[in-house]
Order: C-alpha cells, then sequence, then structure tokens
C-alpha cells in the first residue's frame, strides 16, 4: 500500500486533513490511498499547474500497476484536480479567469449558506478561540517570516472550517474539499502577501463580530462581503493580464504596497509556507 506520513504543516495535508479525511471509507483500498497520495502532492503544488501526470511514471515511480493509478486520477479528474485530453493524458489543471470565478462565486454560495446554519450553534468558548487566533495573526500581519504565514493559513483554514462542520452538511463538506482544493494556489498567495493577508483579517474579525452575537443574517453578510472580497483579489492579482493563468503556475502581480511588479511561482509558494 502506498503511504505518505502526513505533515499539517503543509497546506495541502491541513487541508487534507480538515476536509478530505471525515468522509475517507473505514477501510480504504489501493486506489482510496494512491487518490489521496496524488491529491495532496498536486495541491501542495509539488505537481504545478498544466504538469503532465504521467501513469506508467507514477506506476513505476510507487510500485503499483498502471490501472490503480488511472483509476485514482480518474477520481482526480472528477473533483476537476486533474484533467485528461487524448494528445496529453493526464495533467493537473489549470483556471482561466471564468473558471476561477465561477468556483469563486460556487464557495461564496455554498459558505454563506454554511455561516447562516452554524451560527445559532456557536458556542461562546468556540468564538473566542478564533478571535484570539485573527488576534494574533494580526499582530504578524506584515511579517514575511514563514511561521507567521503559517500561523495566518491555519486560524484561515480552522475558522471556516469550524463553520462548515457546524452547518452539518456532509455533501456539502465533499463539494467545498473539492473547490478549495482548486484554490489552493490563490489562498498560499494571500496568506504570502501581506496587505492581501490584512484584508481578509479585517474581514475575518468582521465575521466574528457577528458571529458572536449569534447574528445568523448578519454573520451570513459579513462572509458573503469576506468571499467577495476574495474573489476580487484573486482575480486583480492572478488575472488582470489576461484570461489565463500561466501553465506553470506563475503569475504577476502588484506587491504589498502596490508599488511594483513582481512574479510569483507556485513551487516559491511552496517553499516557503512549508518552511
Amino acid at each position: 500500500m502506498v503511504t505518505m506520513r502526513p505533515d499539517r504543516k503543509r497546506p495541502g495535508d491541513a487541508l487534507h486533513a480538515l476536509l478530505i479525511e471525515p468522509s475517507r471509507p473505514p477501510f480504504p483500498n489501493l486506489v482510496d490511498d494512491l487518490y489521496d497520495y496524488l491529491w495532496k502532492r498536486i495541491v501542495n503544488l509539488e505537481f504545478p499547474p498544466g504538469a503532465r501526470l504521467s501513469d506508467m511514471t507514477l506506476a513505476k515511480d510507487l510500485g503499483v500497476s498502471r490501472t490503480p493509478i488511472r483509476e485514482a486520477l480518474y477520481r482526480l479528474a472528477q473533483d476537476g484536480l486533474v484533467r485528461m485530453s487524448a494528445r496529453r493524458g493526464f495533467f493537473v489543471a489549470t483556471l482561466d479567469r471564468r473558471e476561477a470565478a465561477e468556483i469563486l462565486d460556487l464557495r461564496t454560495a455554498l459558505e454563506v449558506l454554511a455561516t447562516r446554519l452554524a451560527t445559532p450553534l456557536l458556542t461562546a468558548e468556540e468564538t473566542a478561540v478564533h478571535v484570539e487566533a485573527q488576534q494574533r495573526a494580526r499582530a504578524h500581519g506584515t511579517s514575511t517570516d514563514p511561521a507567521h504565514i503559517e500561523e495566518y493559513f491555519h486560524a484561515n483554514l480552522l475558522l471556516h472550517d469550524l463553520l462548515l462542520q457546524r452547518a452539518g452538511n456532509r455533501r456539502m463538506l465533499q463539494i467545498l474539499a473539492n473547490l478549495k482544493a482548486q484554490l489552493i494556489m490563490f489562498k498560499l498567495h494571500i496568506a504570502r502577501v501581506p496587505t492581501r493577508r490584512l484584508q481578509a483579517i479585517v474581514e475575518h474579525e468582521h465575521l466574528l463580530a457577528a458571529l458572536a452575537t449569534r447574528d445568523a443574517a448578519a454573520a451570513a453578510a459579513a462572509m458573503h462581503v469576506h468571499l467577495q472580497g476574495v474573489k476580487e483579489r484573486i482575480l486583480e492579482d492572478f488575472f488582470s493580464a489576461g484570461d489565463h493563468l500561466a501553465a506553470d503556475g506563475t503569475a504577476h502581480m502588484l506587491d504589498g504596497e502596490g508599488e511594483h511588479e513582481r512574479s510569483m511561482s507556485a513551487r516559491g509558494l511552496t517553499t516557503a509556507d512549508s518552511a
């Protein structure tokens, strides 16, 4: 069986633990293990957007036959993480502007609903824990230290996951797991760029203020504002120069103060965030 020691500091492993593992079969087979292994490698950007995924090479590297590899890749294709073509075979999916906007809009609709359902069920203690986490993230909001980036990234994951778990809708959780996996490069960008990170923290604080009063309508409205802000920032930073994201995961964007242009590679994001 294929095994991969989880590293919760890696974004993909953290996301997998929160969103995928709860619905994992109690007795996973080889295809399940291969699916998890490839899911994490794709989401951790070890296979960058556009990278070819050769079933022959993967089978040789992992010491298994091609059949379970192909079954795992077909499952990943159903999730939207992998695409297939007669000419290229399997390759890591890339998003254009329209696809990114559609995924972000769908995520917004589902998480606003989850927030509305979850708000009356939250305890004061749960809310307080996340208020403190956002305060810690804000204190390091301008830092480029990988530890502080990781601190924000996990605080963000846990806040959103709390609302999804309290909403109690397992199908919603599974759908959002796939959507968030496809958005991982954008989420890493927000975590790494101080001004973007601070904007998200402010929005989280407004959301938590509404959650603290158990006002479901206000909390849902705050979540909508937050996720629409996320959408606008992603589209601006990654697609302002055109409709397509470069196949190697590289995009041009403004820096934290909006004064200089710089480029960012998917591989660079992975290294900085998991250091």
